[in-house]
């Protein structure tokens, strides 16, 4: 019986079989290819998980949602679940924005970590600031320079009036300078994830340098509102302090939010606190949350319009996208 030739390795062992046959040119073209696909795949894998990762970053489809149809006049919003973090929906949520005043929501919340006790801590209202609050139109809340005044006085006039007054004592009493205060709302808001913020000062004036997004400020109003004494502030319609060295009788004032609207009521539920702010550069902003059947939701609206349909669209755009919560 005829054997069937052997035919020598590249080892000098011997192997059966006949004349070695080609590998098809596909087959060559595809092993070659092989590393070049591993490759794609991988990088596809990684791309994917960063999409993942930064969900909550992206802008939702407004085309037929809560935002649709032109349903805001403003140019800039996000609307949030407040338990979950979920958001709903956004129009332009991560386009840079100025915060104008909803920067006084960083300055309370940063101050909050320095007094565990507000109501029990008095400081006398420094003079020096006052003419450059004078000067840059700022708004106040009535304190006086060497007005004695509690520092849970001095929470409610900046987020209810809005008082730079308020803000610039508050900084002063914390940590000595405004810049140093400043830094740690810095640090504070890359705790809270706050990823597109810079502050650059404890009034919300106008800078360059100051700058945040409607995703990243409705961040900072979620986690205010974890804390109960910012969240009692936010929430409160109107504000007496108690007499002081300069005003014997007190005086009171009124959140600027509910001072401009007849009634809180909205469809299944009612908007319950927020923070305006309003800069030439910043337009008409405000930061809200409103409880409709049970849940909480927050809305941060900002950026210039060019042609509102009223004087105070905020406020009106906060109306009209929380009575589309329950039929959206």
């Amino acid at each position: 019986m005829a054997q069937t030739p052997r035919r020598q390795n590249r080892a000098g062992a011997f192997r059966p079989g006949g004349p070695r046959r080609k590998r098809p040119q596909w087959q060559k073209r595809l092993t070659a290819a092989l590393p070049g696909l591993l490759l794609v795949l991988v990088l596809i894998c990684i791309s994917g998980t960063l999409i993942l990762y930064l969900a909550d970053e992206r802008d939702t489809d407004a085309g037929e949602g809560i935002f649709g149809s032109g349903l805001l006049d403003s140019p800039i919003a996000v609307l949030m679940e407040r338990e979950s973090g979920q958001v709903l929906a956004s129009l332009n949520g991560t386009e840079k924005m100025y915060p104008a005043s909803l920067t006084k929501m960083m300055t309370v919340l940063t101050a909050l970590d320095e007094w565990d006790s507000p109501e029990d801590v008095k400081v006398v209202m420094d003079a020096f600031y006052y003419q450059d609050l004078y000067d840059s139109d700022a708004s106040r809340a009535g304190f006086d320079p060497g007005e004695e005044a509690r520092i849970i006085d001095l929470m409610y006039g900046a987020l209810l009036p809005s008082g730079a007054e308020c803000c610039m004592q508050l900084a002063l009493s914390a940590a000595g300078s405004e810049e140093e205060f400043v830094s740690r709302m810095n640090r504070k808001a890359a705790k809270l994830g706050m990823k597109n913020t810079h502050f650059a000062n404890v009034t919300g004036l106008h800078s360059e340098e100051q700058y945040s997004t409607a995703m990243d400020l409705a961040k900072l109003l979620r986690a205010g509102l974890d804390n109960p004494v910012f969240y009692s502030i936010i929430t409160t319609h109107h504000y007496s302090v108690p007499p002081t060295n300069l005003h014997p009788e007190g005086f009171t004032f009124w959140s600027t939010l509910f001072k401009a609207t007849v009634d809180e009521y909205v469809n299944g539920g009612e908007i319950m606190g927020g923070k305006t702010g309003y800069t030439s550069q910043a337009g008409h902003c405000l930061a809200s949350f409103a409880t409709i059947d049970g849940k909480d939701y927050i809305l941060v609206t900002g950026g210039v319009c060019e042609q509102p349909r009223t004087e105070s669209y905020h406020i009106d755009d906060a109306f009209r996208a929380y009575n589309q919560i329950k039929v959206s």
